[in-house]
């Protein structure tokens, strides 16, 4: 709960300060925007350990496979590296590159998943 509350004044902080100097310098918004981001994320690693304890006991279950594990945790790195990309595109008013982000993102993600929907198939098939 602490982190979500430091992360959210941080985020607001860097808005305002944002918001003040965005017409006179655009890119130094831009850098703050990024920084920001990077920061917030950062300090947010500290919980993957969770995670990581997850993956763990879904290998565990799975019989020490990481076929099932490692592309949903691909996907989601995918998915958070293109949300955070795209939102900062969208804040310098590149909207045409934030939706080819989103876009390029997408087809990373169907492409990691695909092992693993193939693996789900052949379960689902060997079951019939």
């Amino acid at each position: 709960m602490e982190l979500i509350i430091k992360s959210a004044a941080a985020a607001l902080t860097a808005a305002a300060v944002g918001l003040l100097i965005k017409k006179s310098n655009p890119e130094i918004s831009m850098l703050l925007g990024a920084c920001t981001a990077a920061l917030i994320v950062g300090a947010a690693t500290a919980f993957a350990s969770g995670i990581k304890e997850l993956t763990q006991t879904v290998q565990n279950i799975a019989g020490g496979s990481s076929a099932f594990a490692a592309p949903v945790m691909k996907c989601l790195a995918v998915a958070i590296i293109t949300k955070l990309s795209a939102d900062l595109c969208r804040d310098s008013s590149q909207a045409a590159a934030a939706s080819a982000l989103e876009l390029a993102g997408s087809i990373c993600a169907m492409s990691i998943a695909m092992p693993l929907i193939m693996s789900v198939l052949k379960m689902i098939g060997g079951f019939i």
